[in-house]
């Protein structure tokens, strides 16, 4: 086709599969308040890893795998927890009731159990609480406009009636046995339900509970479904807090799923429209496209400089149990679990990062302001290199690995030479280069160079009137024997330098550093040379714990570098 042909537009035409959401559930919220709201304050957080998480898995936890994540969940400072849904299957019975005999429940943490808006069920899960400390009984029943006219056919009153009957039995047995409870109310598929209906039902189980402020009711708003965009979500959340009966007495919970992908912005945004407690999971395992991420949401609250209240300290080991009881990979993508999500690739983003870093390490400021990097991934206890060399590098990154992982401070004006030959391995190989393999790169190509020179010793002395006398020991390679040669000069570089021109290798200095490697007694110096010859330049590295020998060394791998056989 000709570059000036037109070509089809393509795309896909929805025809009348799919119409906009608010077409069929209106949300009228002119005056909503919640994007002028600052979260400042972690939520209260529910994991529900061991039931909607566990559920969405093809080979669920066995007792022994919940019961290791049930631990995990308690270290990171889980408060509330959902345990299961007793009443489901012996597997999630049998593991409340070990839960509750040996007495694994710290008395900071409320279990949660999920179960159905039926008598038998509700009556079966108290049954299995027998003994168990303070509990959240979970109710849900669905109110979504289409499961109740498809898979119920029910009205509008007979769903109420059942949450209502639910709600009432659930406060008798409560009283009855010996299990304290905090209750709270599902309105399932809450994003498929019109909202007028949401805030009727819940009101109705509001009334039959009759919540006090030493205990409050939990309502449940969940995207079951992500149908929305988030900020829709947020206006459902801010209606539904300003209509709901008592208020004060009411706890509103959120449990974002990611049909569409943003179910952590629906929760963010939720909280900000009044939400004050979260039901997600780690690492957003669940159902279809999963939960809400608890650990990209607490740590997003982290960089904003609030506590979460929860402990994400040691990543790599949270997500070490995560991935051995579930069977499932954290995406290398994940913002703060993932392999590649602290690395840089491109040049100029490493050239930001760099200097970033370095003037942070210069200030000494506790500020946290490094381009390219929203969190220092050691807080989180991951050991990482936020700088990876391939092809797409630039010299500013091979420098800063070298000094980030080995100490080695390359002078700026040395950073080319040393870029373009591991840019040239990455070109070459089609791949990344390894720290350790780009130190190994650095040392034959830079320290360890066979040629001309062998340097077997070097000593210097010097004389009265200021002036130096260097005596040098080489081999010189292209003369096949050993020679000692002497050279003059102003120091100890200057009449090396001197030494070699008496054997046909006449070089001029152009920049000279130094630096300790290491520290205390096992310190080394660490000398970089540039030399000139015939308008050339190369550099050499030596390294020694004698810094002027190490300079030396420096001076003769240079000489090698440049030399013609």
């Amino acid at each position: 086709m000709k570059p000036s042909e037109q070509r089809e537009q393509k795309g896909m035409d929805p025809g009348g599969q799919h119409v906009p959401y608010l077409t069929r559930f209106p949300v009228r919220l002119p005056d909503r308040t919640w994007p002028e709201r600052i979260v400042d304050r972690a939520p209260q957080w529910c994991s529900v890893d061991l039931r909607d998480g566990n559920q969405a898995l093809a080979t669920p936890m066995s007792v022994d795998q919940k019961l290791r994540f049930y631990q995990m969940l308690v270290d990171i400072g889980f408060r509330q927890i959902e345990i299961g849904y007793p009443a489901a299957s012996k597997t999630e019975e049998r593991f409340a009731r070990v839960l509750i005999e040996d007495r694994l429940i710290p008395s900071d943490v409320k279990p949660q159990v999920l179960v159905a808006a039926r008598e038998d069920l509700i009556r079966s899960t108290f049954a299995a609480l027998h003994g168990a400390p303070e509990t959240i009984v979970h109710v849900y029943n669905s109110t979504s406009e289409l499961q109740r006219r498809v898979v119920y056919n029910m009205s509008k009153e007979e769903t109420i009636r059942r949450a209502v009957q639910a709600t009432r039995l659930v406060r008798e047995l409560s009283v009855r046995t010996d299990t304290p409870v905090q209750y709270q109310y599902s309105p399932e598929s809450f994003t498929g339900t019109e909202l007028e209906f949401a805030r009727e039902i819940c009101n109705e189980v509001i009334a039959a509970w009759k919540p006090t402020s030493g205990n409050k009711i939990i309502i449940n708003l969940p995207s079951t479904v992500e149908m929305s965009s988030a900020n829709v979500y947020a206006d459902q959340i801010e209606w539904m807090s300003r209509n709901l009966n008592h208020r004060e007495n009411v706890i509103i919970s959120v449990h974002p799923h990611n049909d569409r992908g943003t179910g952590v912005a629906a929760a963010e945004l939720a909280l900000q429209a009044g939400a004050d407690r979260v039901e997600g999971t780690l690492f957003g395992n669940g159902e279809r496209a999963g939960n809400v991420d608890i650990v990209i949401l607490a740590l997003n609250l982290y960089t904003q400089g609030i506590n979460p209240a929860l402990d994400f300290s040691n990543i790599p080991e949270i997500r070490e149990v995560y991935e051995q009881c579930t069977g499932l990979v954290v995406p290398a993508r994940h913002p703060y679990g993932g392999d590649a999500a602290p690395i840089a690739y491109s040049g100029t983003h490493q050239i930001a990062i760099r200097r970033t870093l370095e003037e942070r390490r210069k200030s000494g400021t506790p500020l946290w302001d490094v381009a390219y990097l929203p969190i220092d991934h050691a807080r989180i206890g991951r050991s990482y290199t936020p700088i990876v060399i391939n092809s797409q590098s630039g010299k500013n990154g091979t420098a800063f690995v070298l000094q980030d992982q080995f100490g080695i401070q390359i002078p700026k004006a040395m950073e080319g030479e040393v870029g373009a030959m591991v840019q040239a391995w990455c070109d070459r190989m089609g791949t990344a280069i390894s720290p350790e393999k780009i130190k190994q790169l650095f040392e034959g190509e830079f320290v360890h160079t066979p040629g001309v020179v062998h340097l077997r010793g070097f000593s210097h002395t010097a004389k009265a009137d200021g002036a130096y006398r260097c005596e040098a020991i080489l081999d010189v390679t292209v003369r096949g024997r050993e020679l000692s040669i002497e050279g003059r000069g102003n120091g100890p570089i200057d009449a090396a330098v001197d030494a070699l021109a008496s054997i046909g290798q006449s070089i001029e200095v152009g920049s000279f550093s130094e630096h300790s490697l290491g520290s205390g007694s096992s310190a080394s110096a660490m000398a970089y040379v540039q030399v000139t010859k015939n308008g050339e330049s190369r550099w050499g590295v030596g390294i020694d714990t004698n810094s002027e020998l190490a300079a030396i060394q420096a001076l003769v791998a240079a000489v090698n570098r440049i030399a013609e056989d």
